[in-house]
């Protein structure tokens, strides 16, 4: 099973990432996106979850555009 994550970056430009096994949450599929662009880690307070739409932002991608589908090898 593979998921195709779609974004779209801030200069409007439009991107799609393939990624390997099965993702079920907008959540998960924005972590393993940031994860497959290697965007940096956001500083956070200790102990304290990391902003993933920070992250994504900082990087250059709209975090309210992405969006993921199963895809069936």
């Amino acid at each position: 099973m593979k998921t195709q994550v779609q974004f779209r970056q801030t200069d409007s430009d439009e991107g799609v990432a393939l990624l390997d096994g099965s993702i079920t949450s907008l959540e998960q599929a924005k972590i393993a996106l940031a994860g497959k662009l290697g965007l940096p880690a956001v500083n956070t307070p200790q102990g304290a979850q990391e902003d993933i739409d920070v992250r994504l932002r900082n990087g250059g991608i709209d975090p309210a555009s992405v969006s993921f589908d199963q895809i069936a090898e």
